[in-house]
């Protein structure tokens, strides 16, 4: 997928007509550490050492989110997926993409000088 404001090709997400980034993640709760993983099948893997419980996971999801895109948590919002291990994010005014998310060639084209 192309992001049209920066020309690069994101390999999971797309942007909004608002300029704002979905982001389709697969969480992976109560992992041993908290970490961005690879994007398998579409979605970005996020390992989360939360409990999926009382909303625990979901709460973490989004401060990792926003820690990695650059923005204030209140600007990561769920979408789709509160009791699923499938989830959708929104995120606004991301400044800047975890270089995970970028497609492959626009990763080694990036290596280029």
């Amino acid at each position: 997928m192309s992001d049209d404001r920066t020309g690069l090709r994101l390999a999971c997400g797309k942007r909004d007509a608002d300029g704002s980034l979905i982001v389709d993640i697969r969480v992976q709760a109560r992992s041993s550490r908290l970490a961005i993983g690879h994007v398998e099948n579409g979605r970005l893997r996020l390992r989360l050492t939360a409990p999926p419980v009382d909303g625990k996971a979901n709460q973490q999801a989004v401060k990792l989110l926003a820690k990695s895109f650059g923005v204030a948590p209140s600007r990561v919002v769920l979408l789709r997926g509160r009791t699923s291990r499938n989830k959708s994010f929104r995120i606004t005014g991301a400044a800047r993409i975890p270089p995970v998310m970028l497609a492959d060639e626009t990763r080694r084209d990036a290596g280029k000088t």
